[in-house]
C-alpha cells in the first residue's frame, strides 16, 4: 500500500503519465466515460476499482464492457479507497455531498478528459497530440464538428470525441502521429481538469443552462467554462466571443496580458484583430486596414445537405475558422470546408414539407438561448407564418427573453410538456398560444396554423426527458409525425 501511495503521489504531481502500472484508481460512475477510463487504466497495469450507486441488475451492460480484472462495487457502500486517484463521472455536481466526500478521501480528482490528456502526453516524445477544445454553452457540438471538417478539408486527420460521440480514452490505443484531437468539453468535465492544455480552444458563448449544477452560482459556471484556457501558454491560441456580455470580465483579463495568443470573434462587426461578420462576409482581420474576406454567409453549407442559416451559425463558423487557421489549415481549404459542411441532425434540420408549409427540427435547442437562435434563424418569405413548438422537461430556466422574441417575430406558440405552463405565463398577450398533449398533435395543429405557407419549428428550449428518451428521440418523433401526416394527406 505504501508503494501504491508513492506511485499515486508521483502521478498526481505530473501531467504526463507514461507509466501508471502499480497506481490505484477509483472510477466513480459506470457511464460511457467511466467504462472507457477504467479499461484504459487497466490495460496500462493500474489497480482499478469501480463504483456505481445503481444496483447490479441495472449495470449488466456496463459490467460486460469492463475488463474482467477490474473490481466493481454496485448499489452504494463504502466510498472507495482513501488515497486513490479518483476519476469522476461528470454527473457528480460540486455542491453534492458525494463530491465533498470524495474530495475528503481522494489524492486527486480527475475527469475522463483530464485522464486522456495526461496519458496522451506520453505520445510523440512527451508532446502529446494537438487538441482543439470547444467549451461554452450553445454551439459546442456544431463548432466541434465544423472544426473537424475544416481540418479534414486541409488534409489533417481529426479525431472527434469528448462530450459528443465516444469518450477520448477510447482512442488512446489507436492514435496516429498526425492525428488532431477535436474535443467538445462540458463544464462538468472541465471542473476536474487541472493540467489540460489544448493547442487551440474556444468559448462559444455563455447562457443560463446547467447553472443548477453549480447551485445557481452563475460566475462559478462561467469560470468553469473558461478553465479550458487556464493552462495555455506560448504557441497556443484561444478564441472568445466578443459579443457575449457575460464574458466581458474575462475578456478584460485577457487584454491585461496572457502568455498565449487570443482573438475575439463577433457577428456584430469585424474586430480590429480577430474574426467577424460585416453583414455579408465572414472576415479575418489581421490589424488596421488588413481585413481578409473569407466567405459570404449565404454560402455556408451551400454544397452540403442544405444551406446553413442563422446568425448563431455564423458565430459557430467563425469559431471553427479561427481554430483551423491556428492549426495551419490553408484559407482556400477553409472556404471549401465552410461550403461543404452539413449541420448534424436535429439542429435546424428540414424534415419535410406539406404544400408550402416547411417543418424544421431543432430538437437540440434544449435551453431558451438556443431556441431564440433557432427562431431567429428561420428565413420567411413575405406573408409566411411562423409556428413555434416549445416546451419539455423543467430545468428551472428563465423563459422571459424567449417569450419576448416569440412576440417580436409574430410566431404562434404550440406548447408541450412539463414547462408548457411556465412558458405560457411569460408569453405576451399578443402571442397566440395553444397547449398540445403530444408532438404528433402539435405537428397536425402546426400545419393548420401555418397554412397556406410558413414554417413549423420544433425548438423546445427545454430538455426532453418528460416525454422522450433524449433530444434525438424527440426529433425523430417529430420527423415521423410529419411523414405520417404527409402520407395521410396524400392518401386522401
Amino acid at each position: 500500500m505504501m508503494e501504491n501511495a508513492s506511485i499515486n503521489a508521483a502521478l498526481a504531481a505530473s501531467d504526463c503519465w507514461s507509466d501508471v502500472s502499480g497506481a490505484s484508481f477509483t472510477v466513480v460512475g459506470l457511464g460511457k466515460s467511466g467504462i472507457s477510463a477504467a479499461n484504459a487504466l487497466c490495460r496500462r497495469g493500474a489497480d482499478v476499482f469501480c463504483m456505481d450507486d445503481k444496483p447490479e441488475a441495472e449495470l449488466q451492460g456496463a459490467l460486460k464492457a469492463l475488463d474482467a480484472r477490474i473490481q466493481v462495487q454496485c448499489g452504494g457502500g463504502p466510498l472507495g479507497r482513501r488515497g486513490d486517484l479518483f476519476i469522476l463521472s461528470p454527473g457528480i455536481a460540486p455542491h453534492t455531498r458525494l463530491f465533498r466526500d470524495i474530495r475528503g478521501v481522494a489524492l486527486a480528482m480527475l475527469s475522463e478528459v483530464e485522464l486522456f490528456y495526461r496519458l496522451d502526453r506520453a505520445a510523440l516524445d512527451g508532446r502529446g497530440h494537438p487538441m482543439a477544445a470547444i467549451s461554452g454553452t450553445d454551439g459546442k457540438t456544431t463548432t466541434t464538428l465544423w472544426t473537424a471538417h475544416l481540418l479534414e478539408a486541409g488534409g489533417l486527420h481529426a479525431v472527434v470525441g469528448g462530450n459528443i460521440g465516444d469518450p477520448l480514452c477510447d482512442f488512446l490505443d489507436d492514435l496516429k502521429d498526425n492525428d488532431v484531437i477535436v474535443a467538445e468539453i462540458s463544464g462538468f468535465q472541465l471542473l476536474t481538469c487541472s493540467a489540460l492544455r489544448p493547442r487551440v480552444a474556444v468559448v462559444t458563448n455563455i447562457a443560463a443552462d446547467h447553472v443548477d449544477y453549480f447551485s445557481g452560482d452563475t460566475e462559478a459556471y462561467i469560470t468553469t467554462k473558461m478553465r479550458v484556457q487556464d493552462r495555455m501558454g506560448p504557441g497556443d491560441a484561444f478564441f472568445i466571443n466578443a459579443d457575449d456580455p457575460e464574458l466581458e470580465p474575462h475578456r478584460q483579463r485577457l487584454q491585461a496580458g496572457v502568455p498565449f495568443a487570443w482573438s475575439p470573434f463577433s457577428t456584430q462587426g469585424v474586430p480590429e484583430r480577430g474574426l467577424g461578420f460585416d453583414g455579408v462576409n465572414l472576415c479575418w482581420s489581421l490589424g488596421k486596414d488588413a481585413c481578409v474576406p473569407i466567405l459570404p454567409a449565404a454560402e455556408l453549407g451551400s454544397l452540403g445537405r442544405h444551406p446553413i442559416t442563422g446568425l448563431h451559425n455564423v458565430e459557430n463558423a467563425l469559431s471553427a475558422v479561427g481554430m483551423a487557421l491556428a492549426l495551419g489549415v490553408p484559407l482556400d481549404a477553409i472556404r471549401q470546408g465552410l461550403r461543404t459542411f452539413s449541420l448534424p441532425a436535429h439542429r435546424i434540420e428540414p424534415v419535410g414539407a406539406i404544400g408550402q408549409v416547411r417543418f424544421v427540427d431543432d430538437s437540440k435547442a434544449t435551453n431558451p438561448h438556443a431556441a431564440i437562435a433557432g427562431l431567429r434563424a428561420m428565413q420567411l418569405a413575405a406573408g409566411d407564418k411562423l409556428v413555434w413548438v416549445g416546451g419539455g422537461s423543467d430545468k428551472e430556466a428563465d423563459f422571459a427573453e424567449l417569450g419576448s422574441v416569440v412576440a417580436e417575430l409574430g410566431a404562434t406558440a404550440l406548447l408541450i410538456g412539463q414547462t408548457a405552463g411556465a412558458i405560457d405565463a411569460v408569453l405576451p398577450a399578443s402571442v397566440t398560444r395553444e397547449r398540445c398533449q403530444s408532438l404528433e398533435e402539435a405537428v397536425a395543429r402546426g400545419l393548420q396554423l401555418a397554412s397556406p405557407a410558413g414554417v413549423v419549428l420544433l425548438s423546445p428550449a427545454c430538455a426532453s426527458y418528460d416525454m422522450f428518451r433524449s433530444y434525438v428521440h424527440r426529433g425523430e418523433v417529430f420527423a415521423t409525425a410529419v411523414q405520417r401526416l404527409s402520407a395521410a394527406i396524400a392518401g386522401h
